[in-house]
């Protein structure tokens, strides 16, 4: 091995020459061991591939017999094996001997295009230059008019940026499985409070409404929805506490679930929301 992307991981170095490393390049683990026959086809094979990215993936090689707990650690059966990391995470794997066409079109896989180069920078961008991210997303989007986490950052984008129109006529347009991405909830949570702030009645009317007839509850609701938008988390929550304490059934138990929406938008596990998901447990058990 004289390529400068391919090398030898021990226990020691796991996490940072495959972990660590996976979260900017792309890293093939190929768990070998020296008295394996097919290991010592695969591995010149997986070198020439990984060799000819030049940088673009890197290959570690894991001796099984050396290191059996790691083996365990992923499941390791039989060998060779090759598991594939990206961001941390296993993303795709095989076992057994393939032909060197069948190992280039599995690497192709996990070799970032240039949408996903340009919407990794935009998204380092996003919180101190959000209009250069927008671009950035954009020229992205522009080779992959699909590409979900160039939708999911331009969204992102124009909430930040109270592009609220542009953000709902994105959000309408976006492919029904991308709807489902574990960030697109939060979003069009945002997006439903951004609507509210920019076109329900305004915070002081709601306010002096419900202190004319603090049992209102249509008039706590609407507060609590204007609190939100107006990202006043606590005194929100507090309000749709109110309502689930007093009529848990009000608007088909709606309280309840905007409590579950604010705890996704504030973060699951919040100092907020573990605050008010121990009180809304006590009300409900």
């Amino acid at each position: 091995m004289t390529s400068p992307w391919i090398e030898e991981v021990t226990e020691t170095d796991f996490e940072e020459k495959v972990i660590a490393t996976s979260k900017t390049v792309p890293v093939l683990v190929d768990f070998w061991a020296p008295w394996c026959g097919p290991c010592r086809m695969l591995g010149p094979i997986l070198e020439r591939v990984v060799g000819s990215y030049k940088g673009k993936i890197r290959l570690v090689k894991l001796n099984t017999d050396e290191h059996p707990s790691l083996a365990a650690r992923f499941g390791i059966r039989g060998i060779p094996a090759v598991k594939a990391f990206v961001d941390g995470r296993i993303a795709d794997e095989f076992v057994g001997v393939l032909p060197e066409l069948q190992v280039r079109e599995f690497v192709e896989t996990l070799i970032p295009s240039e949408a996903d180069l340009l919407a990794q920078k935009a998204k380092e961008r996003e919180s101190s230059h959000p209009n250069d991210a927008l671009k950035l997303y954009q020229e992205a989007l522009k080779l992959e008019p699909q590409h979900p986490s160039s939708l999911i950052g331009k969204l992102r984008v124009l909430i930040v940026l109270n592009r609220i129109d542009e953000a709902e006529a994105l959000y309408d347009g976006f492919p029904g499985a991308l709807q489902y991405r574990e960030e697109v909830p939060r979003l069009k949570a945002l997006l439903d409070l951004a609507a509210i702030r920019k076109s329900g009645p305004p915070l002081a009317e709601l306010s002096a409404r419900l202190e004319k007839d603090p049992d209102n509850l249509e008039a706590r609701w609407d507060l609590a929805a204007r609190l939100a938008a107006e990202g006043n988390y606590p005194k929100a929550l507090e309000n749709y506490l109110f309502i689930v304490k007093k009529d848990r059934k009000f608007k088909d138990d709606g309280a309840r679930k905007e409590i579950l929406t604010l705890f996704e938008i504030v973060g699951p596990r919040s100092e907020l929301a573990e605050e008010y998901r121990e009180k809304l447990a006590q009300l409900l058990f």
